[in-house]
């Protein structure tokens, strides 16, 4: 029989190491917001290190023969983009610095290329390789949407392991966050060969639907469909890949430093589901259509009504035809909170150079602050 204050000690040991779990936030860093216009513009120097674990660099490509490849040699190389950052390790030496493969726009091709032929797969990882220890990174995070065969997927994870680990270098992903769409991922063997699976939890609805929309509802909502629940939100995405086999000190859960938004086809029918007459246009910074930065809703939006909604965790705001979905402080605190509940890895941000950097909603990086102090709590 152990005496009652060995087993308090160990008791209070075991729970701090479970709530010190889930204490990653990673970063990623568009590196092409350091050629946005005016108040969008976001420098290498402009990232806090001590409010990221890991800054994943967005992006780089492979070539025909699968060697990895800058896609903008200005801002990457003659401007220092890849150097910048991994200084910021000078700031935090506990920071990761990761090096992200790939993009929505990018080929399969490629990746295909490189788990089917030994040869490209040897210019894949020595290529990386030389990237890291010329940029000092501390390994590759591929971010391929979305690989449709589980042997192919595979074969790449593993060679990419193979070389990566007896140098010590890390080795992520980002991956579909929707249970219906998901048919590459052997879920077991990408757990046991990766160190972070990044579950992007965003991007649920389709812009051009015709009805305003979430865009990363964290639970179902109490009017959507039994398959909208079951597949539309985070919490469905989150769950489905910790019941396919993923441990849960691997996973993190995306969050969205943007939102979607519409044009109400009547500014009088302002509420979720309601009709839309298009997609709202790109923001001034950001370019894309039906999407606008947290840093954009703040500089411009600051006038609109916001309802937050108690069954999907998340806001929208509306203002005469405007209507956005997106996350604020208080739905990126619950979604942290979230990820400790579960014992996650922690969380990850797409994408860090869309907060509110200049203070119009408030706090200098409202939102990653409000991760952090949920982290810490």
């Amino acid at each position: 029989m152990f005496p009652k204050f060995v087993i308090l000690a160990l008791f209070a040991l075991t729970t701090t190491q479970i709530h010190a779990a889930t204490d990653k936030v990673i970063c990623y860093y568009a590196s092409w917001g350091a050629q946005r216009p005016g108040n969008g513009q976001f420098v290498p120097e402009d990232i806090n290190p001590d409010l990221c674990t890991h800054i994943n660099y967005a992006f780089v490509g492979l070539d025909k023969d699968c060697n990895i490849q800058v896609l903008d040699e200005e801002n990457d190389i003659n401007q220092g983009g890849l150097k910048r950052v991994s200084a910021l390790k000078e700031k935090n030496p506990n920071l990761k610095v990761m090096l992200s493969v790939g993009g929505a726009t990018a080929s399969p091709d490629s990746f295909v290329a490189a788990a089917n032929d030994p040869e490209k797969m040897k210019n894949m990882t020595s290529s990386a390789i030389e990237f890291f220890e010329t940029y000092n990174y501390d390994g590759l995070d591929v971010d391929w949407e979305y690989p449709q065969d589980k042997a192919t997927f595979n074969r790449l994870l593993q060679g990419l392991k193979d070389a990566f680990a007896p140098k010590g270098y890390l080795l992520t992903v980002a991956v579909n966050s929707i249970p219906g769409e998901v048919g590459g991922y052997d879920i077991p063997a990408m757990s046991n060969v990766l160190d972070i699976i990044n579950v992007m939890t965003y991007d649920f609805h389709a812009m051009w639907a015709g009805f305003t929309a979430e865009n990363s509802p964290l639970y179902g909502g109490v009017n959507e469909s039994d398959w909208q629940q079951q597949n539309r939100n985070a919490d469905a995405a989150i769950r489905y890949w910790l019941d396919g086999g993923a441990d849960p000190q691997k996973v993190t859960i995306g969050i969205a430093f943007y939102g979607h938004h519409f044009i109400l086809s009547d500014p009088s029918k302002h509420g979720l589901n309601d009709a839309t007459a298009a997609p709202g246009e790109p923001g001034p910074y950001t370019v894309n259509l039906g999407s606008l930065g947290y840093n954009e809703i703040c500089e411009f939006h600051r006038n609109g009504t916001v309802v937050f909604l108690d069954d999907m965790k998340v806001p929208y705001m509306y203002e005469d035809t405007f209507w956005i979905g997106y996350d604020n402080e208080q739905s990126v605190t619950i979604k942290t909170e979230y990820a400790k509940e579960k014992n996650l890895a922690g969380v990850f941000i797409w994408s860090i150079e869309t907060d509110d950097m200049h203070e119009f909603c408030g706090e200098k990086n409202g939102l990653l602050k409000a991760v952090n102090k949920a982290i810490k709590n």
